[in-house]
């Protein structure tokens, strides 16, 4: 298992999150699902909600406006239309 998940979170504009991460939890279209060092590779589509990602015991709360995740080897690439503060 990695020491961590590299993620980043991409709007048309704007690289808003860049760094390395512990755990990322993200509103899919059918459902909410997380992330953690090692998982398997997947593409989805997302929905409407709250993204939150834990960084040595402190978590960070964003709302994105849909977009597409793509997870693979232990990183995860968010493309999100807008990302509001929660």
């Amino acid at each position: 298992m990695a020491d961590g998940i590299h993620l980043q979170v991409i709007t048309p504009t704007d690289l808003v999150v860049d760094e390395q991460v512990d755990e990322v939890v993200a509103p899919g279209e059918i459902g909410e699902f997380g992330v953690l060092p090692g998982h398997i590779p997947f593409i989805t589509t997302l929905h409407t909600g709250e993204l939150r990602y834990r960084k040595g015991g402190v978590e960070t709360k964003l709302i994105i406006e849909g977009g597409v995740a793509d997870v693979r080897d232990d990183k995860v690439n968010i493309l999100t239309d807008a990302v509001k503060d929660n």
